[in-house]
């Protein structure tokens, strides 16, 4: 059985505008999920590591409850793309204990077939991009502001650790997210074809 040749099989597939389009097009909402999935079994296993030195309850505490900004940062992610994508939220909690639930937002889709499809793909996927932001704004503060008073410093590694244990989709968010992958597959490679097309990338 002959080894696939990667490089030869980049090569085709980049000189070939029409299998370039639908190839990005068709990972690139996977590789969301399975971003998101590599940073929640990162938190999972730090979280593991933790348990062999401190009661499970204890860190269950720490992640949940210590870190209750990154809850709030959470849900403030998702009720914000709501709003961008043009759907209606009807609730916001950001820190409320519902089952295993810390939070949740509730909101109404609004407008066409593909506009619920973008609002089902950005609203669930919202927590992972804008808690990448969050984490990677709070580490500059940390390591790269030489300048920045300790307080901040001290502040920034606070909320970028509470981020970064939530900033994850959720079972519910991953169910919706998967709802809006065809069309949003569709407007991808809509997307890619022009700009390929265009020689823009």
């Amino acid at each position: 059985m002959s080894k696939i040749n990667w490089a030869e099989l980049w090569t085709t597939i980049n000189s070939n505008i029409f299998l370039f389009s639908l190839t990005i097009a068709v990972l690139l909402p996977f590789a969301v999920i399975l971003v998101g999935y590599a940073i929640h079994m990162l938190g999972l296993t730090l979280a593991q590591l933790a348990d062999l030195f401190i009661d499970s309850w204890i860190v269950y505490a720490i992640i949940n409850y210590l870190f209750f900004p990154g809850v709030m940062l959470h849900e403030t992610a998702h009720a914000l793309f709501a709003v961008l994508t043009g759907a209606k939220v009807t609730e916001l909690a950001l820190f409320k204990r519902d089952g295993d639930s810390l939070g949740h937002v509730n909101f109404r889709h609004r407008g066409g077939p593909i506009l619920v499809a973008v609002q089902r793909i950005f609203i669930s996927s919202a927590p992972m991009f804008v808690g990448a932001a969050v984490v990677f704004g709070c580490q500059h503060v940390v390591f790269h502001m030489a300048t920045a008073p300790l307080w901040l410093k001290i502040l920034a590694g606070y909320i970028g650790i509470s981020m970064f244990f939530h900033m994850t989709m959720s079972p519910q968010d991953i169910k919706v997210y998967v709802k809006g992958i065809p069309v949003f597959i569709l407007i991808l490679f809509i997307e890619m074809l022009l700009l390929r097309f265009f020689h823009i990338i």
